[in-house]
């Protein structure tokens, strides 16, 4: 049993102890330079929308395309450039409520929509005709998969190009690197599988047979020898990484750039998606002529070198996106590299600002007194020596590690009471109270923005006649709804029911419940948590498993995406088994801090 020592009760416990048991003030901040200016907001959808409001008082275009798939939009920005429109962003089945009222408040007129209607559904543009006053007409440009979408995008810049940008179209950083310079030059951006050129690209060069120069851009990991070679006069733009693909895109195009200010987005990080900053902000880079950095959370040498030579000391930098995605310090890092000799090292410091120390030291009291009010305190502990959260989950036997030892009984526990440690009752009555704290963490709400808790989603399980584990679930003298444990537990003592068929069919009924109330297609927001014994306000943004690359929590993603997360489902709906131990980094503002997870021996 020595495997059960190194796992948790459930996947999500500590996210619903992050996010019920912790509180930072939300002033603690890096310091910013007076040359840096950020148009960012808590998710990429209304940072989108400042970013056009940063650009366009008005606007007879704006473009409209998917916020969590890069592939179709990544073409848009010399589309954006040639008709002056700001790029808005949308996902799920309802058009994002930042992209309509910005629509509204530039009065559009023409909106072009990217990508089939798979990526931007037909009600989409349904809302915008319907909801947007001084909308004349909603154009799509879509084919049947990326490649061809980005040649209708070329088509419709209505130019007879002589230059083509080429690049990969199963990445993002290289096609964003080159948007802004394309767009200022007029040049299509095509996209390209890595060992071939598809055939609406080859059919498209053959039609535009001006064309007799092409940039490549990326290393041959992108694009290929034999891709590069196949095209007109192909040139490559292209380094060891994005970031050194970028400073050779910008060094190629600088003389059409005006350097007085720069803008920085994050084209790189740990969910895989980061691109949507660098989309929308490179529109309005592409308008003031002024180059777009791409980074990571730390400056590369090659962007330190680039900005060093190009930039002059007193240029303005704006950085796109929150401070998750760019920190203050980061900010002032790049900055720093402006006119300056590169401080060596590969690396520009530390980008972020570790509030570990600070949250160990003047929150151990507020955590612990969450987990006593949660009932949590029977399932973890917290120790804070040497300026650390760490987190003990301890159980009632070193047998008992996982669900699936519990509806497994592998020890063959009595059935016993919830009073009762060590017993089938007071085993499942514990997780049963884990399940509420769990999904009460998520602070759902229904489509009238009314909190909804475990009790609720129990209840419509219990309604819903075809639900196989309603009759697991009771009704108290108060009408409210709970898990019959005792049941529960009789069904595993008598070996009637097992792991599949039990826990996992009941977390699959529960997520049916969830998804049958809940908007799932709406974006999350930031947790917010309020101390009790402070006046102080936490947004928790992301929850990392550092361990396994896990993300518990990303407000950025949507409703849906983070139950599946928090439920610990899998592509099934199934829940999953996993080793949850290591550490959790907790993106908050003007920080993060992390929380060590351990097992009791």
């Amino acid at each position: 049993m020595q495997k059960n020592s190194k796992k948790v009760l459930s996947a999500c416990s500590v996210a619903t102890l992050l996010v019920a048991g912790t509180t930072l003030p939300s002033t603690v901040k890096a310091d910013s330079s007076s040359q840096v200016t950020r148009i960012g907001g808590q998710n990429r959808y209304e940072t989108a929308a400042k970013v056009a409001d940063s650009g366009w008082s008005s606007s007879n275009y704006a473009i409209v395309a998917n916020g969590e798939g890069y592939a179709d939009a990544l073409c848009a920005t010399p589309l954006a450039k040639a008709k002056d429109a700001p790029i808005l962003l949308t996902t799920g089945d309802s058009l994002n409520e930042n992209a309509l009222k910005e629509l509204n408040d530039l009065k559009v007129q023409h909106v072009i929509v990217i990508g089939g209607t798979k990526v931007v559904p037909e009600n989409v543009e349904s809302e915008i005709k319907s909801k947007v006053s001084t909308v004349q007409d909603v154009q799509r440009l879509g084919g049947q998969d990326r490649y061809e979408t980005s040649v209708k995008i070329a088509d419709a810049l209505g130019t007879n190009p002589t230059k083509a940008v080429v690049a990969s179209g199963e990445g993002y950083a290289d096609a964003l690197s080159a948007g802004p310079a394309a767009a200022i030059n007029g040049i299509p951006i095509l996209l390209t599988r890595q060992n071939s050129l598809p055939d609406a690209e080859s059919n498209y060069l053959k039609t535009n047979s001006d064309i007799t120069a092409t940039y490549v851009i990326g290393g041959t990991m992108s694009v290929s020898d034999s891709v590069a070679s196949s095209l007109p006069s192909s040139e490559r733009l292209g380094g060891t990484d994005r970031y050194a693909t970028n400073a050779a895109v910008l060094n190629k195009f600088k003389s059409d750039f005006n350097f007085n200010n720069v803008y920085a987005a994050l084209g790189d990080g740990p969910v895989g998606n980061e691109f949507a900053d660098a989309l929308t902000g490179g529109a309005l880079a592409a308008k003031n002529k002024n180059p777009l950095v791409i980074t990571g959370y730390e400056l590369s040498s090659s962007t330190e070198g680039f900005l060093k030579d190009n930039v002059p000391k007193n240029s303005t930098l704006t950085v796109l996106g929150g401070t998750l995605n760019i920190s203050d310090s980061l900010a002032d890092t790049i900055t720093d590299a402006f006119g300056k000799a590169s401080t060596g090292g590969g690396g520009g410091g530390s980008t972020e600002t570790d509030l570990t120390k600070f949250v160990s030291t003047t929150f151990a009291g507020p955590i612990n007194n969450e987990l006593n009010k949660s009932g949590l305190n029977d399932n973890f502990s917290l120790d804070t020596s040497n300026n650390e959260l760490n987190l003990i989950a301890k159980y009632d036997s070193n047998k008992i590690g996982t669900v699936e030892d519990i509806f497994n009984n592998v020890d063959d526990a009595p059935l016993g009471d919830i009073n009762t440690p060590n017993t089938i009752a007071y085993r499942v009555n514990k997780l049963n109270d884990l399940a509420a704290a769990h999904v009460n963490a998520l602070q759902l709400k229904d489509s009238s923005e009314n909190l909804k808790t475990y009790q609720d989603f129990l209840a419509k399980i219990k309604s819903d006649g075809n639900s196989k584990f309603a009759q697991y679930i009771i009704v108290d003298s108060n009408g409210k709804s709970n898990l019959d444990v005792i049941k529960v537990a009789t069904k595993i003592s008598n070996k009637t029911t097992n792991y599949n068929t039990g826990y996992e069919q009941f977390v699959k009924n529960l997520y049916t419940a969830i998804k049958g109330t809940i908007d799932v297609t709406k974006t999350s927001s930031p947790i917010k948590v309020h101390s009790d014994s402070a006046d102080t306000t936490l947004n928790i943004y992301k929850i990392i498993n550092e361990s396994n690359g896990k993300t518990l929590y990303d407000s950025s993603l949507t409703r849906d995406e983070n139950i599946k997360s928090i439920l610990n489902l899998d592509n099934n709906d199934i829940p999953s088994d996993y080793v949850t131990t290591g550490k959790y980094k907790v993106y908050v503002d003007g920080g993060y801090f992390y929380v060590n997870v351990t097992a009791q021996s």
